[in-house]
């Protein structure tokens, strides 16, 4: 009889993948469902990114390369990070990158700090490398600093953050990462800072990292980061980090037995991305902005909350039980939703708006009629 090991039953399935399979379920049954669950851009990549792929396989690129990533696209990154190559590695998406950094991090029962609202698979990751998610309730959508402090214990390894935030698209504020950083230096603790939509910010904003904030940052701060959002490359599954070298190290050497390198030619599409003219990636967050604007033009009608500034996501607060809320409007109004309880925040839901405008305007007046 098999009986899963403790260390899986310690951790859940991921509700959005949970989520995704029940609503491809609806639709094989002939329900016309608007899936609004979904954190993936619907743009197409670039025409250079699929060109440099296919000649990659033409050539017969596709033999095993070096576990960090080819040269050639850890040199490209580390020129537009300004880092040196040994401060990169590359992985099977930014998802790979933080199970291995807990992985390699973390002695059984170490505490991984972890602001509310949060990603969903930050818990799971943690407890999957035998640690102890704490979560810090976050103050209106932000950093609760004196909490986030008032967690601290001598087991405290790290503080996750992620900004712009998955699940709602709030940016931490420059002060808030400054004093987070302050903290950590107090402490000596470990900052990873989960970049994933760091070029996907609006209202004129730039991207920002807690570790441009000081030396003493730069040198605590572990950056991950994806291919995935920026370039609309999910399906490539390429992500990257970067942090001193002993770390990268240790990641590389987990790496090598977990999963050997990436797909090799994928990572010419990642190299094709960075080289190209960036004004696709603008064009394309404007458009996005366009989607964001209308969005919330829509739906704070009927849930006012906070405007986000980044990623794609509209994180409204309601005042029914999230869970019940979603499944409700799932299976009344055939729209797809996540309740905010997969992300540590009960009474909210997410709600992606990287669905064509007919589709949003569709899915407002079917939960409004709902409602």
């Amino acid at each position: 009889m098999f009986i899963p090991s403790s260390r899986l039953q310690s951790v859940e399935e991921s509700k959005s993948v949970k989520l995704s399979a029940l609503v491809a379920k609806l639709k094989a049954q002939g329900k016309n469902i608007i899936a609004l669950n979904v954190g993936e851009p619907t743009f197409n990549p670039n025409d250079a990114i699929i060109s440099a792929t296919q000649s990659a396989l033409a050539e017969f690129k596709t033999r095993y390369d070096l576990v960090p990533g080819t040269n050639e696209l850890r040199e490209e990154i580390a020129l537009k990070e300004n880092r040196k190559k040994e401060n990169i590695l590359i992985s099977n998406g930014s998802k790979q990158i933080l199970y291995n950094l807990f992985q390699v991090i973390l002695n059984p029962d170490d505490e991984v700090i972890i602001p509310t609202p949060y990603w969903t698979s930050f818990p799971e990751s943690i407890r999957l490398a035998s640690g102890r998610p704490v979560f810090s309730s976050g103050e209106d959508l932000d950093l609760d600093l004196s909490d986030i402090e008032s967690k601290i214990t001598p087991k405290t390894k790290a503080i996750i953050i992620n900004s712009p935030n998955n699940p709602s698209g709030h940016i931490y504020s420059t002060e808030s990462l400054t004093q987070l950083a302050l903290i950590a230096q107090k402490h000596d603790l470990l900052i990873i800072s989960d970049e994933a939509y760091d070029e996907i910010v609006y209202d004129g904003l730039s991207p920002f990292s807690v570790a441009s904030i000081s030396q003493d940052a730069y040198e605590r701060t572990i950056q991950v980061k994806s291919f995935s959002k920026t370039y609309c490359m999910t399906g490539f599954r390429l992500g990257y980090l970067l942090a001193k070298p002993e770390i990268v190290q240790a990641v590389n050497k987990l790496q090598s037995h977990l999963s050997g390198n990436n797909c090799t030619f994928a990572q010419y599409g990642a190299l094709a991305a960075l080289k190209m003219d960036q004004s696709c990636v603008t064009e394309m967050v404007k458009k996005m902005e366009g989607k964001r604007n209308l969005a919330y033009s829509l739906f704070n009608e009927l849930f006012p909350h906070k405007k986000p500034q980044g990623a794609f996501y509209l994180f409204p607060q309601i005042k029914n039980d999230d869970i019940d809320f979603c499944e409700r409007i799932l299976k009344e109004a055939h729209v797809a939703l996540l309740p905010g309880s997969a992300f540590g925040a009960p009474g909210y839901f997410r709600l992606s708006y990287t669905a064509s405008d007919e589709d949003l305007n569709t899915a407002y007046q079917r939960i409004k009629a709902i409602l």
